[in-house]
């Protein structure tokens, strides 16, 4: 569902209103009179008695306070109250990941509905984890959909997400811009402890005064640590922690963006040295708020302006645009936005969370509802929806039981962003590979793979022998004796030259044309970091 209500403000709309208000016995005059009670009618809470009316003539879009206000008096969530009027925050995430900042910036992963529905998985029977490369059409199979809450050995509640951005990739070439990063907090202590003068064994996601970076680090005195670029002129800084610096956590999952990998820019306000400022406290003001994440992005007002007009036009709705001046406004003159449009332009434009948004507008969402509303009622209901219940209680074994192991948790947040990342509008189980131990070594900047998504329209190799390593595309071939392979790979006259680097050693392996076959181009790797 886009973030903007497909039907208009309408007749029936304001019907479906009405009768969501009528499963709780409510009329909407006894929910303006409630809500008069509970906040004042000169309250942004206030609903309008004549809201029927507005909604019908496409004169109203309520606000975020109203619709906190609706779902505190009907005891029906937030969430879903919000997707009665057309706004979908589990899209967030994927927005995020298409209007990409350019700077390293946390994605919102917390804003998945438990009983939301997709389409999952079984274990063919007899998968399990193989060590070479095969197709995961070969070890798993459609079932029915599933409830999110089901997914228990695919949880990674407490993780952090965070996209590496064009213009601070410290990691580069072993984080590549676009790609994104998993971060687990309880991981620092322990990989701290190893940490010496010279240089980390793991990559940090930490927080500064100029935002955030993924990168090895090192320990420069009691207390302090200096981040280290592995390629790139970036300053090479040291601050003070907890004071200067923030460490977020260890990067342990990188879900690599192979369409077209890209040289990083290295900006002025990150190349020479600067004097860190102390980290301030999270802020308690609207405009503070803003200012904060704007700076970290590196976005003037004119920039952000831009970007929110991109989103408008993809959106399709004028009122995601916010112009440079009024996003000045907001800064200086501290002011909540009006409507909900707003809120997701930040998230997406100043890579906020939701959360962020709503703590700092005081709107007090432990006081809101705590019932779904019945999916009869939102529009959601499908027969499916009960004939997949049962599917809700069966037991992950197998391949996919291994799997969920292996990867130690799957961000599931990012099911709709897959298409952005891979460039393929319309993915298929017959897309995505298993990496198996002996498969994962074939290229030093791919150590760990593990999952690997192929474009199958693109079988014809470039011949990019004279591009770096980190930028060298890859591909799938299956042999005559039905194993699969990965690699840089060419056409020289009727033979298929396949490049691997085993163990640092380059290795060149040929084939015959009739003998192997090109299945497709690598656009997206999941590796362990």
């Amino acid at each position: 569902m886009p973030l903007h209500n497909e039907a208009g403000s309408n007749r029936e709309l304001a019907d479906r209103v009405k009768s969501i208000l009528a499963s709780k016995r409510l009329t909407l005059h006894q929910a303006s009179q409630t809500s008069a009670t509970l906040f004042g009618r000169g309250s942004p809470y206030y609903l309008p008695h004549n809201l029927y009316y507005d909604l019908s003539h496409g004169h109203f879009s309520p606000s975020l306070f109203q619709l906190v206000a609706f779902s505190r008096i009907s005891n029906y969530r937030l969430r879903d109250w919000l997707r009665v009027f057309g706004f979908d925050i589990e899209a967030i995430p994927r927005l995020q990941v298409q209007f990409r900042s350019k700077r390293t910036a946390l994605l919102e992963s917390s804003v998945d509905d438990a009983d939301s529905r997709f389409r999952w998985f079984r274990s063919v029977p007899g998968g399990v984890l193989p060590a070479d490369l095969v197709p995961l059409t070969h070890l798993l199979e459609w079932t029915e959909p599933r409830r999110l809450a089901s997914l228990s050995g695919f949880h990674d509640g407490g993780l952090l997400y965070a996209q590496i951005g064009s213009e601070d990739a410290l990691a580069f070439p072993e984080l590549l811009p676009g790609s994104i990063v998993r971060v687990n907090p309880e991981l620092t202590g322990e990989a701290l402890e190893q940490v010496t003068a010279e240089r980390s064994a793991h990559l940090f996601l930490i927080r500064h005064d100029r935002g955030l970076n993924c990168c090895h680090v090192r320990v420069s005195g009691r207390g302090r640590i200096g981040t280290i670029s592995n390629q790139l002129p970036y300053a090479r800084m040291e601050f003070r922690v907890p004071d200067e610096a923030r460490i977020l956590g260890v990067a342990d999952l990188e879900i690599r963006n192979l369409v077209a990998p890209g040289q990083p820019s290295v900006v002025k306000s990150l190349a020479k040295r600067w004097n860190p400022d102390l980290l301030p406290a999270n802020p308690s003001r609207f405009g503070t708020l803003l200012r904060r994440a704007r700076i970290e992005t590196g976005l003037s007002f004119r920039a952000a302006a831009a970007k929110s007009r991109e989103l408008a036009d993809a959106l399709g709705d004028e009122r995601y645009f916010t112009a440079s001046g009024s996003l000045s406004d907001y800064e200086t003159l501290n002011t909540p936005p009006r409507h909900f449009h707003k809120a997701i332009t930040f998230c997406v434009v100043y890579s906020l969370r939701l959360n962020q948004i709503f703590q700092v507008l005081g709107l007090r969402l432990e006081e809101a509802g705590r019932e779904p509303i019945p999916e009869l009622l939102t529009g959601r209901f499908t027969p499916e929806t009960i004939a997949s219940a049962e599917a809700d209680g069966i037991e992950q074994t197998g391949f996919i039981s291994e799997l969920a192991g292996e990867l130690g948790g799957a961000p599931l947040f990012l099911r709709s962003s897959l298409g952005v990342l891979c460039g393929l509008p319309r993915l298929s189980l017959k897309d995505f590979f298993w990496i198996g131990a002996s498969a994962n070594t074939v290229h030093p900047y791919l150590k760990g793979a593990v999952l690997a998504v192929v474009n199958r329209q693109k079988k014809k190799p470039n011949g990019c022998a004279s591009k770096p390593l980190w930028q060298q595309p890859l591909y799938v071939i299956l042999k005559r004796d039905g194993t699969y392979l990965w690699g840089y790979c060419s056409q020289e006259n009727d033979t298929l030259v396949i490049h691997t680097y085993r163990g640092g050693i380059h290795k060149r392996e040929e084939l015959r044309s009739r003998d192997a076959e090109v299945i497709g181009k690598v656009v997206s790797v999941a590796r362990r970091v």
